[in-house]
């Protein structure tokens, strides 16, 4: 059996150390160097593996994209299309768990670099399309009869981007999710329903 190399193992150093930065620090305050000190390489390690720092960022966007999405598939597994697939999905999104408020920060800086990096935009669009494939199988058999299931997800993602990017800018918003849960259940389900202030 063949070795594995220390490439890929060395990428997933780095790609986690510079989803940190990123989350931490944002695209104009995390430099190369920052990121091979986080990950315990040298500088020169670093740009064998990535070229610039916007190769850094689409593959940083990547890798905690993929590692929200396997979290989210996972939480969903094994429950029938429903409402309680749809709960499961929202609990694991909208959960306080340190991955995922990083993974939204990832995004939100992503998405600023995007408005100028066409490169940046390729890479989310990529990445979107996984996310809109998720959202629709948690929303399997709940869209209403008038509406096709990719405007629900829209929908749906809409609310959750919002929601991510509020969350970030208070210090608790447990109970608030918690709120705006059912909020969300009910607007899938067509169902009046008020948030409490």
């Amino acid at each position: 059996m063949p070795k594995l190399g220390m490439g890929p193992i060395r990428r997933e150093q780095i790609c986690r150390a510079a989803t940190t930065l990123l989350a931490r620090e944002g695209f104009a305050g995390t430099t190369m160097r920052m990121v091979a000190e986080e990950a315990g390489v040298s500088t020169g390690m670093l740009n064998h593996y990535f070229e610039n720092r916007l190769d850094l960022l689409s593959q940083a966007l990547a890798y905690s994209s993929e590692r929200s999405l396997a979290r989210y598939r996972d939480a969903i597994e094994g429950i029938s299309p429903g409402r309680e697939r749809l709960e499961a999905l929202l609990d694991s999104i909208l959960g306080s768990d340190p991955d995922g408020t990083e993974t939204w920060r990832v995004w939100i800086t992503a998405y600023a670099e995007s408005l100028h990096e066409p490169r940046i935009r390729s890479v989310m669009q990529e990445r979107l399309v996984l996310w809109f494939e998720l959202l629709e199988t948690a929303l399997e058999d709940l869209a209403p009869d008038d509406e096709p299931l990719f405007s629900t997800a829209y929908r749906l993602d809409a609310i959750l981007k919002g929601l991510a990017m509020q969350g970030l800018m208070v210090d608790d918003v447990e109970q608030r999710y918690a709120d705006v849960r059912e909020a969300i259940v009910a607007m899938t389900l067509g169902v009046a329903v008020r948030v409490p202030d």
